[in-house]
């Protein structure tokens, strides 16, 4: 049992250095394609971003597939793509999202962390949502929840490592979410100053009136020892894992 944990554990790292490795291989791409375009004026703020850099939201295509998408999913997708032709939802702070869309800004806001986006997927057994984070202090790391069914997604909270809040896809050949709607699109990984822009971000969330501690150091190691449960004693004052 404990060679499988050890394997685990070692297959878990192996699999945040490719992340790691995917990520920086991305900035690197971008930092090369600036220079080779003479455009090194890399914008000051999330406004200057969003405007200069549209075409790094990836729009998300129609889905063609079988089970388990549906045609209410493609009519959304319909809806979506007619609307927004770089694919994605503007919910920057302060701007009101399009009608028939829940703004779960509020409610997923999280102390140590800043919402980067959440998606909407359709699978077997119904409609599930994911919402992606980044820490608000120290190191920048991506977080990303578990799928959650609507009633149970205000509450979610980071479950493991991710780098797929653009796009939602965490691996190659997942299928794309019906939808993403980005809140902090300046602060994802793909742009090379999102470190630089937590700060300036941060400032407009308490100006909406967030209460968030965005000073508070957040690693998911240390939360999920906070949340285990302590072992309990036996009679004979031997420790039981539970």
């Amino acid at each position: 049992m404990k060679n499988v944990q050890n394997l685990s554990d070692i297959t878990a790292e192996l699999i945040d250095q490719v992340q790691n490795l995917q990520r920086i291989a991305a900035e690197l791409s971008m930092l090369i394609g600036e220079y080779n375009d003479r455009n090194l004026d890399i914008p000051k703020t999330p406004k200057e971003f969003l405007s200069e850099r549209p075409s790094n939201i990836i729009n998300f295509p129609l889905n063609t597939s079988a089970a388990p998408t549906r045609k209410a999913d493609n009519d959304e997708r319909h809806i979506i793509n007619a609307c927004f032709p770089f694919g994605r939802l503007p919910a920057m702070p302060g701007n009101p999202l399009p009608d028939g869309f829940t703004d779960y800004r509020p409610l997923l806001q999280r102390n140590g962390l800043i919402l980067l986006s959440w998606e909407k997927r359709t699978t077997e057994m119904g409609e599930r949502y994911a919402a992606y984070w980044v820490t608000s202090a120290g190191v920048p790391r991506f977080y990303a929840s578990r799928y959650l069914p609507p009633e149970e997604f205000p509450a979610a909270r980071p479950d493991h490592k991710s780098y797929a809040a653009e796009d939602g896809i965490e691996f190659y050949g997942q299928e794309s979410p019906v939808y993403v709607v980005h809140v902090a699109p300046e602060l994802m990984m793909n742009n090379p100053r999102h470190g630089e822009l937590r700060l300036e971000h941060i400032q407009i969330l308490k100006e909406q009136g967030s209460t968030v501690d965005f000073s508070y150091k957040y690693l998911l190691k240390t939360e999920k020892k906070k949340n285990e449960k302590p072992p309990c004693k036996t009679e004979k004052g031997m420790e039981q894992a539970v």
